[in-house]
């Protein structure tokens, strides 16, 4: 009796190729994975230090003590998702961020202090770097615009972050310029996703930031004339909103849905 042979040379053809296109899609997913861990490590470095001058301020406590909530579960959940890795180099620095994760936290628990102030506008700084040093490690073209929506968060959240601690006493000239700096590129990013073509609801999102613009950067860059902290906290909250449903639709797009 002939035996029969398990696959066809076409047959075994075609199983390797879903296979090997099959393992490069969970390969790209867990890159995209790792690049969106990262971004957002970028914007929660902010929001939390932000949202520590805010409560030092008493300024919108409820929603302040939200966003230094969210802000450091996110960084520990995005900290566990870079640890999966089997790259030493990204594993070491991880690491360290988590240390700095934790010193965070326990300045948090403690009184406020100027110098714990300045240690948080440090360990933020300390994140930012961390992360922004892993994030290039998996960024590729496709995922542009998804970076540009969330760079442009981040931005808001580090101008604000900056806004708020100048007026805690933070003054310092290099703080003003790195707000200034901040509303510069995300100027920047704002004419890249003008420019993009968006189906009709994310074009609305695109659409009430130019709109908007133009009055809520005046805020951010009137640091050392107005004392506007609670409008530029709602300012920064109404942009996100937009920019949240830009974020989504090119989440959605890197993932092929």
């Amino acid at each position: 009796m002939k035996k029969q042979t398990l696959f066809t040379p076409k047959e075994f053809l075609v199983t390797f190729i879903f296979l090997f296109f099959s393992s490069q899609a969970a390969a790209d997913i867990r890159s995209l994975q790792q690049l969106e861990a990262a971004e957002d490590i970028e914007m929660a470095s902010q929001k939390i230090t932000k949202a520590y001058f805010y409560l030092h301020q008493e300024i919108r406590i409820e929603q302040s003590e939200r966003d230094l909530e969210n802000g450091l579960d996110s960084i520990e959940k995005n900290i566990n998702t870079l640890a999966n890795t089997k790259d030493k180099k990204q594993q070491r620095m991880v690491k360290f961020m988590s240390f700095t994760l934790d010193e965070i936290k326990e300045i948090i628990e403690k009184p406020y202090t100027s110098e714990h102030g300045a240690l948080m506008l440090d360990y933020s700084e300390t994140l930012l770097e961390g992360a922004e040093s892993l994030a290039k490690n998996h960024t590729h073209k496709k995922e542009k615009m998804l970076i540009t929506t969330k760079k442009m968060i981040f931005l808001l959240e580090r101008a604000t972050k900056y806004y708020i601690a100048f007026r805690d006493g933070f003054s310092d000239h290099n703080n003003v310029k790195q707000l200034e700096k901040a509303i510069k590129e995300f100027e920047a990013h704002l004419k890249i996703i003008r420019a993009y073509k968006y189906p009709a609801e994310p074009q609305r999102a695109v659409s009430r930031l130019i709109e908007y613009w133009p009055i809520a950067k005046n805020f951010y860059l009137g640091i050392e004339k107005n004392d506007l902290p609670l409008i530029v906290s709602v300012t920064t909250n109404h942009l996100e909103k937009s920019l949240a449903v830009l974020e989504n639709y090119h989440h959605n797009l890197a993932e092929g849905k």
